[in-house]
């Protein structure tokens, strides 16, 4: 927690992240930037795809990315329209994106497994006329957007007689005197349009402008810097690493095969890796994976994590594994940006202090603000004007109030070092006849078990006690528990009536989990209620 910084301020019951020390003026084009950038190492490696050897250098990147926009602005795209890509990781993906930020026309970007009625909903909201995707998904992304019948190009497996993004590479006779276009709406112009996590109801369009993404340079990567990370352009991560990839200069390792935590021991070793990022999923099943050891994680530097909760016995597994690794985690949202960091695992499972330009308060249930100790929703403010959500001012009225303030949705605490951390989502608090209670709570306890590998807590609704909380458990390979046992465990540690397993404990091999890796608590209770009733 040293390298963590956080102001409390008592009279506003407020804690602040220290001022930046950004080197961008807040006008700033990510375009720009990045077309400055990939400049300065024309011959770095930018990409290496492991899966068919296939090697990309920033030079070969952005001549790429020039050709792409100067397609898109010969189709007349400005910064009012907007570009659909529903795709994985593929080589012509971060060329396709830089030019959408060169040619300032923001992409819209729903993860490619999605449903078709959720793609639809999507990209109802946004219409875009030009969509760039993956040929595995092309008949559910026509099928989609059948109503007003976009244009579409394949990224990858190409579908006869659709065109394809590789007919837009040929050279042109104007790329080496290309510029890119300026911001018509400064810093605040909406550069990326993501999807909302989707844990409740269906996925809103967040507006993501070039302020937010215009980080300053404090991470540990530089142009040498080998990164695992294997989130596409789906998620606030992955448009972040774009940027990161383009203007810092280093080399991503990437493949279209199954991350298996095998695989990611090999990746490792054969590239030697020396930044990782893994969401909960993926990092609780490496640690457990035989093949990780610390020989062969031995060159990882930096291990970032993120994105749900981890138990800090599986963290501590991790440290010992990758002994020359510095654990870090941060806690963001895709409205507000990224809001904590932390260095270290001194203090178990905390989100560390806000981040530069970051304030944060606790709110209690009379809108009062909280201190120290007290668990409220997290509000925060990033000091940018955020557009909400595209086309739809009351989802943003709810969750932004008129002083700019944004409600994260979770429920959190600061401690008596400052350091953030997350109880639970508020509208997962569960009831049990007249009495609140957090799953996250009961998860932490049950993740006590050397035997758990994983766990959701779900609430089984019923008439007379509302919702008795039920546990879905998935164990390590190998591990015995029985039910009884587990439900023990929680009485024992918690020994509040409402806080107990009065639905019980049922066993699975595998949490649903959404694209990002969060568990989905809604499917978690139909997976337990199904397995109950079997």
């Amino acid at each position: 927690m040293a390298e963590t910084y956080a102001a409390y301020s008592e009279a506003d019951r407020v804690w602040s992240g220290p001022p930046s020390n950004s080197i961008y003026k807040e006008d700033a084009s990510l375009g720009t930037l990045i077309f400055q950038s990939m400049k300065n190492w024309p011959r770095n490696i930018c990409q290496i795809w492991d899966d068919d050897g296939f090697v990309v250098t920033f030079e070969q990147e952005l001549t790429w990315a020039i050709r792409i926009a100067q397609f898109l602005k010969g189709r007349g795209l400005t910064h009012k329209d907007v570009i659909g890509i529903a795709a994985r990781h593929s080589k012509l993906l971060y060329p396709l994106g830089v030019a959408c930020l060169m040619n300032g026309t923001p992409f819209h970007s729903p993860h490619s497994v999605l449903d078709e009625a959720t793609i639809k909903q999507m990209f109802s909201i946004t219409k875009p006329n030009l969509i760039f995707c993956d040929g595995n998904v092309y008949e559910k992304i026509h099928a989609a957007t059948i109503e007003w019948q976009p244009e579409i190009y394949t990224l990858t497996d190409h579908v006869e007689g659709v065109p394809n993004i590789e007919s837009l590479l040929e050279p042109t006779t104007t790329e080496m005197s290309y510029q890119p276009e300026p911001l018509v709406e400064g810093g605040n112009q909406t550069a990326a349009l993501l999807c909302s996590s989707g844990t409740t109801g269906l996925p809103k369009v967040v507006c993501i402008s070039h302020r937010m993404l215009m980080f300053s340079p404090t991470s540990p990567i530089n142009s040498e810097t080998i990164v695992l990370l294997p989130t596409a352009m789906d998620w606030l991560s992955g448009v972040a690493m774009l940027v990161f990839n383009t203007v810092q200069g280093y080399t991503r390792i990437l493949s279209r095969k199954q991350l298996t935590p095998e695989y990611i021991v090999y990746l490792v070793q054969k590239y030697k890796v020396d930044f990782i990022c893994l969401p909960p999923c993926p990092l609780s099943a490496l640690v457990h994976c035989p093949e990780a050891t610390v020989e062969s994680l031995t060159s990882i530097r930096s291990f970032l994590y993120g994105g749900g909760a981890i138990s800090h016995a599986t963290l501590k597994r991790c440290q010992e594994l990758c002994v020359n690794a510095t654990m870090m985690n941060s806690y963001g949202t895709s409205e507000a940006g990224f809001i904590t960091y932390n260095i270290g695992l001194e203090v178990a499972n905390s989100l560390g202090g806000p981040k530069p330009d970051i304030r944060v308060r606790i709110l209690g249930e009379n809108g009062e603000n909280l201190t120290h100790n007290q668990v409220g929703e997290i509000c925060v403010h990033n000091g940018l004007t955020w557009k909400g959500y595209y086309e739809n001012p009351e989802a943003t009225r709810q969750i932004q109030d008129s002083e700019g303030w944004i409600h994260t949705g979770d429920m959190g605490y600061f401690n008596e070092q400052n350091c953030l951390f997350i109880v639970d989502r508020c509208k997962d608090i569960l009831k049990y006849q007249h009495f609140h209670y957090w799953p996250g709570e009961i998860e932490a306890t049950i993740m006590e078990l050397p035997q758990v590998k994983d766990v959701c807590v779900v609430g089984v609704h019923n008439e007379v006690d509302y919702d008795a909380a039920g546990a879905l458990v998935v164990l390590k390979k190998g591990s015995t528990i029985s039910a009884k046992e587990i439900v023990e465990h929680v009485a024992k540690n918690l020994p509040a009536v409402h806080k107990q397993l009065h639905a019980g404990v049922q066993f699975t091999n595998e949490l649903p989990a959404n694209p990002n890796g969060k568990v989905v608590r809604k499917l978690a209770l139909e997976m337990f209620n199904a397995l109950k009733a079997a």
